[in-house]
């Protein structure tokens, strides 16, 4: 007879274990450089990056938030669930919303709103980022652990070939009369995503923190008190 462990599971249970899955890979692709692997090493970045922007949108979705409902739902075609470049697309969409031209407009959109102004075309492009409040409170006041700007092009660039490399980190590829092997990846490679890496899953972790019920706010504020 089979017996199964039965544990009731609540949302966040279940949302949080996106969250494990994206720290493990990036777990092991420290593991994977210490022994040399580089190549692999890379590809679970970029698998640990894929799961935390997904983690950071499926926690949205069940925060009630609905700007993120279509990328989400597993039977739209171009789910968080299905497609990598739809993970990538909203990681350049939370790094752009915590570049300093960005926050300060963010900023000005929030005082026209707020004063009933009329709403410029750049106003409108800053509403459509779903993700611009946690940019202004990254770029106000968790600053360090960002991406800094001058690097943003660089990473976008980085990011958009991610899926290309992803997989020259775990295949062997025949091109062009070329062998290429996750072994010609060097290490200076992987210390770069490495660092992309490392940023972004610090500014998870600040998301995930704030992730709390009513009863663990309040302990949160008495422990404060004591």
């Amino acid at each position: 007879m089979l017996y199964v462990s039965i544990h009731f599971m609540t949302d966040r249970d279940n949302y949080n274990q996106i969250f494990d899955n994206g720290v493990a890979h990036i777990d092991s692709a420290k593991l994977l450089a210490s022994k040399g692997y580089f190549g692999f090493a890379i590809s679970h970045l970029i698998l640990g990056i894929e799961e935390l922007i997904k983690y950071q949108v499926v926690y949205s979705y069940f925060s009630n938030n609905r700007d993120f409902d279509k990328d989400v739902d597993p039977n739209e075609k171009n789910s968080v669930f299905t497609k990598h470049f739809k993970k990538h697309d909203l990681l350049k969409e939370f790094q752009l919303s915590m570049t300093e031209e960005f926050t300060t407009a963010f900023q000005d959109y929030v005082f026209h709103r707020a004063t009933g102004q009329e709403l410029t075309e750049k106003h409108l492009e800053i509403e459509k980022n779903r993700f611009k409040e946690w940019g202004n409170l990254f770029r106000s006041a968790f600053a360090e652990i960002n991406i800094p700007d001058e690097k943003k092009d660089a990473f976008f660039c980085w990011l958009k070939n991610a899926n290309n490399m992803k997989n020259q980190g775990f295949y062997v590829n025949w091109e062009s009369a070329i062998f290429e092997s996750p072994k010609s990846i060097i290490q200076s490679s992987y210390e770069n995503a490495l660092e992309y890496a490392s940023a972004i899953l610090m500014q998870t972790e600040v998301i995930k923190s704030m992730d709390l019920t009513g009863d663990e706010f309040m302990d949160m504020l008495n422990s404060d008190l004591e």
